[in-house]
């Protein structure tokens, strides 16, 4: 069973899609689900997240897993992104 903040994270991406669907459509839409997939899986995973150790994207070895907080405190950033942009265009518009 899903906790609240994980109801709320699908709530705002949900809202986010929607946004972007009456904004730009569905090619919009495509383009922010990417975005919203990471954030999601940041905030729903960062257990699971931050037990993975191994190859990075360099040659260094990741040794010490990464706190889950941090991983979920990212994944928050991602997903308030797209909604800081939509407030601010709509601040600039007037």
């Amino acid at each position: 069973m899903a906790d609240r903040p994980q109801l709320f994270s699908v709530l705002i991406a949900l809202g986010c899609l929607a946004v972007m669907e009456q904004r730009e459509g569905w090619a919009g839409v495509l383009a922010l689900l990417p975005l919203l997939a990471l954030a999601l899986g940041m905030i729903w995973y960062a257990g699971n997240i931050s037990r993975a150790i191994g190859r990075g994207w360099g040659l260094h070895r990741a040794e010490r897993p990464t706190p889950p907080a941090a991983i979920r405190a990212l994944g928050w950033v991602l997903l308030m992104m797209p909604l800081l942009v939509f407030v601010l265009q709509r601040l600039r518009a007037g």
